[in-house]
């Protein structure tokens, strides 16, 4: 899949007017220092001017003057530098993508999404998606050969949707089958029931999970029924996880009930519970309102609990007494409200730990106590693991006492071993401390 770099065009490109030092009295050439071309773009008037003096100057350029120039540039860091920087590699991408894609990531290693190296990317995909796909797997990192590679895997899954899910449909998660989530998104807006098709022929799980996932969620934006069907007609649990997930996250953006009339149908607990992580994860940064008024709705009861305890968390970390309060108004539902407190306490120590803590104090002892105290170790312990360990100490219950005091002691000794022992050593507890070998 290599690509064969073209030659730019010399075509003159217009620029606008220029201050007193107009390109009319100082005409841009080759030969002009770079330092000059800095001067100029200081004394251009506006953006637009700055960006197309930059590209004149680029485009007269050869391949090896933009290498120099760009290596040039890249030790001198600056607004008007960055503006020439993008010209001369956008010019250079149309040359010798690789060439300039390498010297992007010199500059942005990181390849963020609105960096050089995303620019150079998505221009060379536009021209050649399959050469840019095969320089990404050449890179040294996971994260940069997914990121490169996305910008390929998406124009290739615009313009050929069913070529882009056979290939990336073909490869496991770790060699580029991540991406058949963006070819199975595009092949499911064109033709859903190709897609559906499709999956028959995908043998790795993971693929698989990624691209059911994503079909769901189209078919579940045009035609909810048949992605409901969709979901029913799996006789695997496995199968039907990565769907119920998919198709609680579109249905709770529409209808809490609704959603929740899906929930109450599935028999499966692994199954309903990838139900209601989608539509949670799709309000956590939203209006649990809707949710949280019908939750008592959801008849499996260790279900209902755990939503009770995700809706209070999230609640809590931006308004800990509403979520309490929320929590305590749940007195017909013993389990589902020690969850939400637990949630709730989990919530306000990520939000206000000291607070959190003074609030303990007030709690008469009992099970919204102990869900409390649960809720602000499971969220505390890895930033003060000494107070985690002492709060530990006050659960009554002693099964849930010991599997606290591992759980904060294992993680302590992992970040400081010394630390960890000593505490277990004055408290009587290291029986509780757990180390590697």
């Amino acid at each position: 899949m290599a690509t064969e770099e073209s030659v730019p065009s010399t075509t003159p490109v217009m620029v606008p007017a220029q201050s007193s030092r107009s390109l009319e009295t100082r005409p841009l050439m080759v030969a002009n220092p770079l330092s000059g071309v800095l001067a100029d773009l200081a004394l251009a008037n506006g953006d637009e001017a700055r960006v197309a003096l930059a590209a004149a100057y680029s485009a007269r350029l050869s391949r090896d003057e933009l290498v120099k120039n760009i290596r040039d540039l890249q030790a001198q860091p600056g607004t008007n530098q960055n503006v020439v920087l993008r010209a001369m590699l956008k010019q250079l991408a149309a040359q010798a993508p690789s060439v300039a894609l390498q010297l992007a990531l010199e500059k942005d290693p990181r390849a963020d999404n609105e960096g050089l190296a995303a620019m150079v990317a998505e221009q060379w995909a536009a021209t050649d998606y399959a050469g840019l796909y095969d320089y990404s797997r050449t890179l040294p990192s996971d994260r940069l050969k997914y990121r490169v590679g996305a910008h390929a895997a998406f124009a290739w899954a615009s313009r050929d949707p069913d070529a882009a899910f056979q290939y990336f449909s073909g490869l496991s998660m770790q060699d580029g089958g991540g991406f058949i989530g963006i070819a199975a998104s595009e092949l499911a807006k064109r033709d859903p029931n190709a897609a559906l098709e499709a999956l028959d022929k995908i043998q790795n799980d993971r693929v698989w999970d990624r691209a059911a996932g994503k079909i769901t969620e189209i078919i579940a934006r045009k035609a909810p029924e048949q992605a409901v069907a969709l979901l029913f007609d799996q006789d695997d649990p496995k199968a039907a996880a990565p769907i119920a997930n998919a198709l609680g996250a579109v249905m709770a953006e529409s209808s809490a009930v609704e959603g929740i009339s899906v929930l109450n149908r599935l028999e499966d607990s692994g199954v309903a519970y990838s139900f209601l992580y989608g539509m949670l994860g799709k309000l956590r940064d939203g209006d649990v309102s809707d949710f949280a008024a019908n939750f008592s709705q959801i008849k499996n009861e260790n279900v209902r609990a755990m939503a009770a305890r995700s809706v209070a968390l999230d609640v809590a970390r931006q308004d800990p007494k509403e979520a309490l309060a929320w929590a305590a108004t749940l007195t017909n539902d013993e389990l589902s409200r020690r969850m939400a407190f637990q949630g709730a306490a989990s919530g306000y120590a990520a939000n206000d730990p000291q607070a959190a803590a003074r609030w303990f104090e007030t709690l008469p002892q009992g099970a919204e106590r102990e869900s409390a105290i649960y809720g602000f170790i499971e969220q505390y312990q890895w930033r003060q693991p000494a107070d985690s360990a002492n709060w530990a100490l006050k659960i009554t219950n002693a099964e849930a006492r010991q599997r606290y005091l591992r759980s904060v002691l294992t993680n302590w000794s992992r970040r400081d071993a010394d630390a960890a022992r000593t505490w277990a050593t004055q408290t009587g507890n290291l029986q509780f401390l757990q180390t590697r070998n």
